[in-house]
C-alpha cells in the first residue's frame, strides 16, 4: 500500500513534466508555420507554448543541457500584425520588450506606430508542400510536357512582389505572373561591414538598415542582428568587419544560411559615404553578388536611402526563377534558364515535382497540387540559356521535366 501510495506522486511528476516538454515543441512548430506564412496557424501555436512556459528568454532550457532562444510573445505578435490584429499585437510584443527586449519586437512595434499595413492581405488557410518517401512518389511529367510548359512561358524571373494566399499556399504575383513558392527562400546573414573612416554610428545604421530592408523585401530569410551578434562573439570575430571571402564563407556555413553580406563603408574628406557590400556563397566562398552605392551626405537619413538602394540592387540581382530540368548527366543537372534568365554561379534552387490535384471532399473547391520537394541544387556555371548545376540534396531522384525554383 506504501507502494502505491508513493507511486501515485511519481506518476504525476513524471505526466506534468512530459506535458511541460510540449511547449518548446510548439513553439519550434510555430516558427516553422511563421516560415510558411501561415499566420494563423502560427499563432495557434504560440498561444499553446504560452501555456507551456510564458517567460522569453534568449537562453530557454528545453531538456537536459539543450536551450534555445524563446520569444513566444514576440512572435504571437508579429503574427497577429499580419492577421490585422494591431491592438492585440501590441499587447504581445510589450510583454516580450518587458521581459526581453529585441529589434524585431520593437520594428514591428514601430510598424504599428506607423499605422503600416501587414505585408500580407489574408494568411494561406492550408499547405500542401508534403516530403514523401523516395518509393512513394508521383510520376514526373515526361520531357516534352516540360518543353512544352516552358514554351508556353511557364518559366519566368521574378524580382519583386507580395506573397499572397491562393488555393495553391503562398504564392508571389509580380505584375500579371504568379510563381509557386516552394521551399525555403534563401538565408542570408548581413556581417557588419568595414570602417574605413565613417563614424561608429554610422556603422550601425548601415547594418540596421540592410538588414531591415532585406526582411521588408520578403525575398530572403534573414538572421536576426541579435543571433549574429552572439555568433560573433563566441567565434571572437568582434565587430570590426574585416573579414575575407573565405572566412565569411565558413562563418556562414556554420550557422547554416545560404549567403553571408559583407561590404565595407568609407568616408571622404568632403563628408560623402561610399558604401560596397558582396554576396558571399557560403558552399563555395565565391562572390554571387557585388554592387555599391553613394551618398552625398553623412546625415541619417541619406545614408539610410543609400542603403536601401543598395539592398534592392543586391535582391534584383538574385532573383526568383523558375524552370524545368532538361538533362541529366551523371552528376551534373541542366537547368532550362541561364544568365538572361537571372541564374549565377552560386544560386541555389529546389527541385520539386507537382503531383496529384487537391480537392475539397465536400464542395469540391480545388485546394491545389500537391508539391513533393526532390532536393536541392547548386548552380556551377550559368550560360546565356542554359545552367549547370550540381546536387547538395536529396530526397529522390531527380528527372527530367522536374520543376525548379531559386531559393
Amino acid at each position: 500500500m506504501k507502494f502505491i501510495k508513493n507511486l501515485i506522486p511519481l506518476t504525476l511528476l513524471v505526466t506534468l513534466l512530459l506535458a511541460g516538454g510540449e511547449w518548446f515543441k510548439s513553439y519550434e512548430d510555430g516558427l516553422k508555420a511563421m516560415q510558411r506564412k501561415n499566420w494563423q496557424q502560427a499563432a495557434d501555436l504560440f498561444r499553446a507554448a504560452i501555456e507551456g512556459n510564458d517567460k522569453e528568454s534568449k537562453k530557454a532550457r528545453t531538456y537536459g543541457m539543450h536551450f534555445i532562444e524563446y520569444y513566444p510573445h514576440r512572435e504571437l505578435g508579429v503574427c497577429l500584425y499580419e492577421l490585422g490584429e494591431p491592438e492585440n499585437a501590441k499587447r504581445q510584443l510589450d510583454i516580450s520588450v518587458r521581459q526581453e527586449p529585441t529589434e524585431r519586437a520593437r520594428e514591428y512595434l514601430t510598424k504599428i506606430e506607423r499605422a503600416e499595413p501587414p505585408t500580407q492581405a489574408a494568411p494561406p488557410k492550408t499547405t500542401t508542400a508534403v516530403n514523401r518517401p523516395r518509393n512513394n512518389r508521383p510520376n514526373p511529367p515526361d520531357a516534352a510536357a516540360g518543353a512544352a510548359a516552358t514554351a508556353a512561358g511557364t518559366r519566368g524571373t521574378l524580382t519583386g512582389g507580395t506573397p499572397t494566399e491562393t488555393s495553391s499556399g503562398t504564392d508571389m504575383i509580380v505584375g500579371k505572373k504568379t510563381v509557386k513558392l516552394v521551399g525555403e527562400r534563401m538565408g542570408v546573414a548581413v556581417l557588419p561591414f568595414e570602417n574605413k573612416g565613417a563614424s561608429k554610428d554610422l556603422g550601425e545604421i548601415i547594418l540596421d538598415k540592410m538588414i531591415t530592408v532585406l526582411v521588408n523585401q520578403q525575398r530572403f530569410k534573414v538572421m536576426e542582428r541579435s543571433q549574429l551578434d552572439k555568433i560573433l562573439q563566441e567565434q571572437q570575430l568582434g565587430a570590426s568587419g574585416v573579414l575575407d571571402a573565405q572566412t565569411a564563407a565558413q562563418i556562414g556555413k556554420g550557422i547554416g544560411v545560404d549567403g553571408i553580406i559583407i561590404g565595407s563603408v568609407a568616408a571622404t574628406t568632403a563628408g560623402s559615404l561610399s558604401i560596397d557590400a558582396r554576396v558571399i556563397d557560403t558552399e563555395s566562398a565565391a562572390i554571387i553578388v557585388a554592387n555599391d552605392a553613394y551618398s552625398g551626405s553623412s546625415d541619417a537619413q541619406s545614408v539610410k536611402n543609400a542603403v536601401e538602394n543598395l539592398a534592392n540592387k543586391i535582391a534584383k540581382e538574385l532573383p526568383l526563377v523558375e524552370g524545368y530540368v532538361i538533362r541529366i548527366t551523371g552528376d551534373k543537372v541542366i537547368l532550362d534558364a541561364g544568365r538572361l534568365g537571372g541564374l549565377k554561379r552560386g544560386m541555389k534552387c529546389t527541385i520539386y515535382k507537382e503531383g496529384a490535384t487537391m480537392t475539397h471532399p465536400i464542395t469540391g473547391e480545388i485546394l491545389g497540387k500537391e508539391t513533393v520537394i526532390i532536393g536541392e541544387v547548386l548552380i556551377t556555371e550559368a550560360f546565356d540559356k542554359y545552367s549547370e548545376a550540381r546536387e547538395l540534396s536529396s530526397e529522390g531522384v531527380l528527372s527530367i521535366g522536374d520543376k525548379f525554383l531559386t531559393k
